[in-house]
């Protein structure tokens, strides 16, 4: 068990790494157009598309794992006389409907919608960031879930949860800062790492802010939903990946291949110039690469993060999703600066506006462990004084899928309590 428990950590780490960095390095990868022109193959609608389609395959990989604990504990039973046997098989689906109703379906089409647009919109502002300030910014989802928790949920906040929020702001508001300091530099350097000049770093910066009260909402959405339907937080997910895949192969993509717009800027988007491009990417078969690895990182992350929380809990979450966005760093770093980079291609360079990134980055992690800390007194409190009546109640499914990640995007929540 011990060993099953430092193979989800450590393939939450890697896998959310890669996720993060091959989400920017599809944005620099070249092909040639429908006119034979070259260009870089900034599609977000595709990206997007993609990123449910991972999210879909969480629930065949639901469905085994609901079986593996179904034969666990179907042995389990035979070994043990004093359980009998039909009690084994009815608790055998850890409280899962049997059959997955239309009712269900339609509770979670609203947060998919909101996970869609949020989704969405972080990666059109990825055009415009580096990836470890996109991943940093995505910080600010702590402070609109508190948000939304004190007004929809009435959830008090204690000291620790105020003093967290207070440093997620000033770490989100000096890591924004140091884009504008080096952004002309970082731009030339390396290649299309921040992909524009201030104003578009500008726009990036706030679409990733925005999206992150939209993941906001949709947690207070899902809290609601999965307070009235009893499904496991990775057939939630599948789910939403499966309706939100279907809403952008069947409805969107459809709609903003006739919008008018540049290409590829998030409004109009020319799919036939996309498949056209996955065939011929330079160099031959690259751009497929990225996008199948991007995928499949992301599926290894949402599963591997679904395991992390049920077995070391949502503080650990919370502290390696920290580790996380320092990997993304570094791994951009080390791009830029040996031959994976493609001598500068990829990646982001250390500059002068480096200094005061890695300072607000500080004081982000340290906002966030505290918020996290203010959740674990909360609960310890809450435990302490209901011991002698009855147990405390971990808001179930909730408290899981708020910090397990398995989203198109990971969340930096902690845990949620009721008693």
């Amino acid at each position: 068990m011990e060993s099953f428990k430092v193979f989800s950590l450590v393939g939450m780490l890697i896998f959310g790494t890669l996720s993060s960095i091959f989400s920017k390095i599809v944005y620099q990868t070249e092909g040639k157009d429908l006119n034979g022109h070259t260009k870089l193959f900034r599609k977000p609608w595709a990206t997007t598309s993609l990123m449910f389609l991972a999210m879909a395959f969480c629930l065949p990989i639901g469905a085994a794992v609901r079986a593996r604990k179904r034969r666990q504990q179907r042995r389990a039973a035979e070994h043990d006389s004093s359980t009998p046997l039909l009690d084994s098989h009815h608790n055998g689906g850890d409280g899962e409907e049997k059959h997955t109703s239309i009712r269900s379906i339609l509770m979670l089409a609203l947060p998919m919608a909101f996970d869609l647009v949020a989704t969405l919109l972080m990666s059109v502002g990825l055009l415009y960031v580096t990836a470890s300030i996109y991943q940093m910014l995505r910080g600010a989802e702590i402070l609109f879930s508190a948000l939304f928790a004190v007004t929809f949920l009435h959830r008090p906040l204690n000291k620790l949860h105020y003093l967290g929020i207070a440093a997620c702001t000033v770490g989100i508001v000096v890591v924004g800062s140091s884009s504008f300091l080096g952004s002309g530099d970082k731009d030339k350097e390396a290649g299309n790492g921040m992909g524009g000049d201030a104003s578009q770093v500008l726009l990036g910066m706030l679409l990733i802010i925005v999206a992150q009260a939209m993941q906001a909402a949709q947690v207070t959405m899902e809290d609601y939903a999965m307070s009235s339907v009893k499904l496991e937080p990775l057939t939630v997910v599948g789910i939403e990946g499966l309706l939100g895949t279907a809403a952008l192969f069947l409805v969107l993509m459809p709609i903003v291949q006739f919008l008018p717009g540049p290409e590829g800027e998030g409004i109009h988007e020319d799919s036939l110039e996309s498949l056209h491009m996955l065939t011929h990417s330079i160099p031959r078969w690259a751009i497929p690469a990225v996008l199948a690895a991007n995928s499949l990182t992301l599926l290894g992350y949402n599963v591997a993060g679904m395991f992390v929380t049920s077995e070391l809990g949502a503080v650990t979450r919370t502290v390696f999703e920290s580790a996380r966005t320092l990997f993304v760093w570094l791994g951009d770093l080390l791009l830029f600066y040996t031959p994976l980079g493609l001598n500068g291609k990829l990646g982001e360079a250390w500059d002068r506006s480096s200094y005061v990134q890695a300072a607000g980055f500080a004081v982000l992690v340290t906002g966030t462990l505290v918020y996290a800390r203010g959740d674990q007194k909360e609960e310890d409190e809450l435990r302490a004084k209901h011991s002698h009546h009855r147990p405390v109640r971990a808001v179930p499914e909730v408290t899981d899928y708020i910090m397990s990640g398995a989203k198109a995007e990971d969340m930096q929540l902690a845990c949620y309590v009721s008693a």
